[in-house]
Formats: structure tokens, sequence, C-alpha cells
């Protein structure tokens, strides 16, 4: 994969990031190394033992039941600002 210029202008439009060209710049070479070190790894080939996982791992999964939820009626009536039974929070994102 060649890392260029338009490349790295167009992650920041997917990305929804401004980026100048002295950062497009920095950022083409970063990305490059990145992307180097990556495939280097990927050189190495995964032959050999397989994988450790130390919880041991027999893949057994409890049954899934259902159980009975919480009471919302409390949950709700511990908010310290509401609309009726909504949670009012602050503003997050412009």
């Amino acid at each position: 994969m060649i890392i260029d210029k338009d490349l790295v202008r167009k992650m920041a439009e997917l990305s929804r990031v401004k980026l100048s060209e002295a950062e497009v710049s920095r950022l083409e070479t970063e990305f490059a190394e990145i992307f180097d070190y990556f495939s280097s790894i990927s050189e190495l080939g995964s032959e050999g033992e397989p994988l450790y996982y130390p919880a041991g791992g027999s893949g057994n999964r409890r049954e899934d039941r259902p159980a009975k939820g919480k009471d919302a009626d409390g949950i709700v009536a511990q908010f310290a600002h509401k609309e009726g039974r909504l949670l009012v929070a602050p503003k997050a994102l412009d």
C-alpha cells in the first residue's frame, strides 16, 4: 500500500479532521512508518505452536436464562435532572 498525501487527506476527510499542509506531510511520513512496521510483523508468519490463553478457555458458556431486570422507577427517581422519565444530561456535542 502506498501512503501519500492524497491518502492522508482522504483519511482526514473521513475522520472529519482539518489538517494543514505541514500536518499532512508529517502524517504521511508517520503513517508510512507505521504501515511498514505492521508489514514487517505480517512477514513473520504464524507457523508454530498455537497461541496460549491464560484463562484456559474451554469455550463453555452459561445457559441463557431470562432474569428480572432492575427497578426502572427506582432508577428514574435517582436522576438529579429529568423530564418525565428521561434523564437530562449536559450537551456533549455541538
